[in-house]
């Protein structure tokens, strides 16, 4: 393809539509209206986090004119300068996009009575009952900083995601303008209710805002503007700093917070000089530290700021504003425990229409409770707060038995949680390794080893997802359960491998394909391999369901697998770099993209293979990150019948009526077919509360 037609897309104007489609489900009023704030306080989130994890880097490429070297050559055509100015346009229109969904959310709620409102929207008596409140609750956990440079007073430190009041004053005899900024109070809810109108709330800062003269008494109020800084996520670890990673991670999470600012928002009607004194403070805040990844101009939102609060208004609950209540199946044998079962056969499941509570943590609380269990070794990634399954080594390792994890420090943004969880298992007398050198290690993986008839006998569970009880009940995943020698064998070595801190090679049965070794030379051969099937005229497919795919080699390769007349059939839910469909390059490959109640997180790998078909699950996506800096892992699933389970899963997917496709152009189009929705046909299948 020519330059100006490059052959890869943007991985970040790709995730920026990814939160198009996530955005999609709060605009279309079909949705349920709680889900509907939910998804609103998704797209928040999301954005925070593009911000947080990209900005810098993107701002950085950009002034340097060049992509520095820890971001690949993407291939996308456009300029560092170029895809900055593209990203930060398409993040303004999804927060203007964002703002108008959010009005008309509110004008539904309106249909349920439930409203909010401004000041002047409340009577005089409404309006005193707020004043006192505010002057008895709210006023005296407020401590104003001064933005305006003032001899001997300190630059204020504004705190990541804080929202802000700015007050524009004047005192006595004093013709110049100030500013002092106030952060909204953590302990009072950001939506209040409005004293005897029942439904009826007041956002926290109208009520500021109206009351200013209570905080500065002596002084003029010119105006008061709301804002919010958001400051970039990454974590440097300074080794030098600390007795170990432990303690390194520990101490880096308590400096995150004094990152450079990556955003700042205001609010519509904002004085320009208002904004550039804050945006002033925040560069000499960052002076002498990365000020060149400081935001250098305000977004302005025609609208509600942090959208996260939406989710707690007082709507009614059930049938009508939420989604059908879903019981998730539970067809194991309670009589028995999950290392039994196990014994007979392999088990897979699809949460959360499997129960993950009934099924992984169950898994890890029998292996614990089981006097004949001699070792339990696993990956920790996310594993949320409270945590029944660290909760479970920690009981195992107080019973005497051998505990051994890899908890991952780096999981970003659980840092903290993981500092906490790692602590707790060492004073337990569990043996904890805190990752690897240059890798993150993201696989999910658990060991348990019984002596049975004075054997030892391995069991493994590999699944898609986090040990976290609360993503197996929104996110869709897979586990396999098995005590598969061969299986058990490579999963034993993996796990011997980062026990000793070293980076897992080839297993010894060769089962299990592993990352940054072995899984993208073993994901390049299938592809590879069903090219020259098609070369030779024989049926060829290639099926992948993953989160991610951007990985330039993998692309190449399916252009290759297209070329030679492969059909490829991809669910990509969020970043895709391929092109679909370009005559020459990609014409049997399709995309497809669901979005839906739950968070689509399952990864699956089917391979033809000449009427023989691979089949493989695991914690993978095709990124760069995911196949060179990290520990991932994709595993077999070999039993018939979860073959056609997954042969389902898939055509489920690839069929499903909510669909977007991609085509060429990188523009995701909603298919608005008639099947209904994968997501929809698991919950039916999961025997829906009546």
């Amino acid at each position: 393809m020519s330059a100006e037609d490059p052959a890869f897309l943007s991985p970040e104007l790709s995730l920026l539509a990814f939160q198009w489609r996530v955005l999609a489900l709060a605009q279309d009023p079909r949705t349920p209206l709680l889900e509907r704030l939910r998804f609103l306080a998704i797209v928040t989130s999301n954005i925070d986090e593009i911000y947080m994890v990209r900005m810098a880097e993107l701002r950085e490429a950009a002034r340097a004119g060049h992509d520095p070297d820890t971001l690949p050559d993407e291939g996308d055509g456009l300029t560092p300068a170029a895809r900055l100015q593209a990203v930060e346009a398409g993040l303004a229109a999804l927060v203007d996009a964002q703002s108008a969904c959010a009005a008309d959310c509110l004008a539904a709620a309106e249909l349920h009575d439930v409203r909010l409102v401004r000041w002047d929207d409340i009577t005089d008596a409404e309006r005193a009952a707020l004043r006192d409140r505010c002057r008895e609750e709210i006023h005296p956990g407020l401590a104003p900083m001064a933005v305006t440079r003032s001899p001997g007073v300190p630059l204020p430190h504004l705190p990541h995601l804080g929202l802000f009041i700015g007050i524009v004053y004047q005192t006595p005899g004093d013709a110049r303008p100030h500013l002092v900024e106030h952060e909204l109070p953590t302990d009072v809810p950001r939506l209040l209710p409005v004293p005897g109108r029942d439904g009826t709330l007041i956002p926290v800062e109208e009520v500021l805002r109206a009351n200013a003269e209570l905080l500065l008494p002596s002084a003029d109020v010119d105006g008061v503007y709301l804002f919010r800084v958001t400051r970039g996520g990454e974590l440097p670890l300074q080794d030098e700093d600390a007795g170990g990673l432990l303690d390194a991670v520990a101490l880096a999470t308590q400096r995150r917070p004094y990152n450079p600012a990556v955003r700042v928002e205001v609010e519509a009607g904002t004085p320009p000089p208002v904004a550039a004194l804050i945006l002033d403070n925040l560069h000499r805040d960052a002076a002498g530290r990365a000020t060149a990844a400081t935001v250098t101009e305000v977004q302005v939102v025609h609208g509600l700021l942090d959208l996260r609060c939406l989710p707690a208004l007082p709507l009614p609950r059930g049938a009508g504003t939420e989604f059908p209540p879903m019981a998730s199946c539970d067809g194991l044998n309670d009589d028995i425990s999950m290392l039994d079962m196990m014994a007979r056969g392999d088990i897979l499941l699809h949460h959360p229409f499997d129960s993950f509570d009934d099924s992984v943590v169950r898994f890890f609380q029998d292996a614990a409770g089981d006097p004949a269990v001699t070792r339990i070794a696993c990956t920790l990634y996310r594993v949320g707060s409270p945590s029944p399954i660290v909760e479970a080594l920690v009981a195992a390792a107080r019973a005497g038995r051998q505990v051994f994890a890899l908890v991952e420090l780096q999981a970003r943004f659980d840092e903290e949680h993981n500092v906490q969880w790692a602590r707790a298992l060492e004073k337990a007398g569990g043996r904890v390794v805190y990752g690897l050198p240059g890798l993150k290690v993201h696989a999910k993986l658990a060991l348990v080893e019984r002596t049975e008839g004075g054997m030892a006998m391995r069991y493994a569970h590999i699944g898609t997802g986090n040990y976290n009880p609360r993503s197996g009940r929104q996110y869709t995943d897979l586990s396999l359960f098995t005590a598969d020698p061969s299986l058990t064998r490579d999963v034993a070595s993996v796990l011997d491998a980062l026990a000793g801190a070293a980076t897992p090679g080839r297993p010894p049965a060769g089962e299990v394909l592993v990352a940054p070794e072995t899984l993208l030379p073993g994901v390049l051969e299938r592809i590879e391999r069903e090219t020259a099937h098609a070369q030779a005229g024989r049926p060829a497919r290639v099926t992948i369901k993953v989160n991610g795919l951007a990985d330039r080699e993998v692309v190449r390769a399916l252009y290759r697998a297209s070329q030679a007349g492969v059909q490829v059939d991809l669910v990509v839910r969020g970043i895709c770099v391929l092109r679909p469909g370009v005559p020459g390059l990609s014409e049997t490959i399709r995309v497809r993209s669901v979005v839906g109640r739950f968070l689509e997180h399952s990864r699956v790998y089917r391979f033809l293979n000449g009427g023989d078909p691979d089949y493989l699950i695991g914690s993978a996506d095709l990124r760069p990150r995911n196949l060179r800096r990290r520990v991932e892992v994709l595993v077999p699933v070999r039993d018939p019948y979860y073959r056609e389970l997954l042969d389902t899963l898939l055509e489920r997917y690839l069929d499903d009526g909510t669909a977007w496709e991609l085509d060429g152009t990188g523009r995701f189009t909603p298919r608005h077919g008639d099947t209904p929705s994968a997501q929809e046909r698991y919950v039916a299948d999961a025997f829906p509360v009546q």
